[in-house]
């Protein structure tokens, strides 16, 4: 079977998502489109030229992070090495950071913004919670986030075995929990609805990924 349940306790699940993103960094970002995400334009609209935008699991730099560092100073954050290289060529006026965001630091009130599209999935769920916190922290407030998180309803962390020709880790909760961490960490949510796999072939699987679009409450 391709997907198995992640519970070895020998496994460093971390390293094996680094692993896997770079070793498939060129054929993944390929087969990305190149055509920004429609909801992405629920944070353009609310910030002005100039405004300081986190791309967290940014990978290649396309099209997430190119569409803001057209406009605003953006950074982005990548596991993966291999990523970020790709991501300086393609986007030379953004800064990039090679690095585990759980690991990460930034000042508090850091960001106007932070997106994160198909990236919180690959960070072991037991985490995720402590991860909006950061969120909280790194963003002013009346600061906006934008980010995806699996279709599937909570479940155990899994590994995939055909993944671009290796194993990759996935580990989600339901979207109804990730609305009580929001809550619970001073956002408001304004939008939520889903949003496509973000892959340009025609003969990718179709995927479905609920997306929530939330305010930093004023205050925090």
């Amino acid at each position: 079977m391709p997907f198995k349940i992640a519970d070895d306790p020998e496994t460093n699940y971390r390293e094996l998502v680094r692993t896997a993103y770079n070793r498939c960094a060129r054929d993944y970002a390929g087969q990305r489109s190149t055509t920004p995400e429609a909801e992405l334009d629920l944070i353009t609209k609310h910030l002005i030229p100039g405004s300081k935008v986190l791309d967290i699991g940014c990978g290649a730099g396309i099209p997430v992070a190119r569409h803001f560092a057209e406009t605003f100073s953006l950074t982005g954050i990548d596991i993966s090495s291999n990523m970020i290289a790709l991501a300086k060529k393609n986007v030379p006026t953004a800064k990039f950071v090679i690095a585990d965001v759980m690991e990460t630091e930034f000042p508090a009130g850091s960001f106007d913004a932070i997106v994160s599209f198909y990236a919180i999935f690959h960070i072991p769920r037991q985490e995720h919670q402590d991860l909006f916190r950061r969120f909280a922290q790194w963003l002013r407030p009346g600061g906006l986030l934008l980010f995806t998180v699996a279709k599937y309803d909570d479940g155990p962390g899994y590994t995939e075995d055909d993944f671009f020709g290796g194993t990759m880790y996935w580990s989600n909760f339901g979207p109804s929990t990730y609305k009580k961490f929001l809550t619970d960490t001073g956002f408001q949510i304004e939008q939520e609805g889903t949003v496509g796999g973000g892959s340009k072939s025609a003969n990718a699987p179709e995927e479905v990924h609920p997306f929530f679009f939330a305010i930093k409450r004023e205050g925090l």
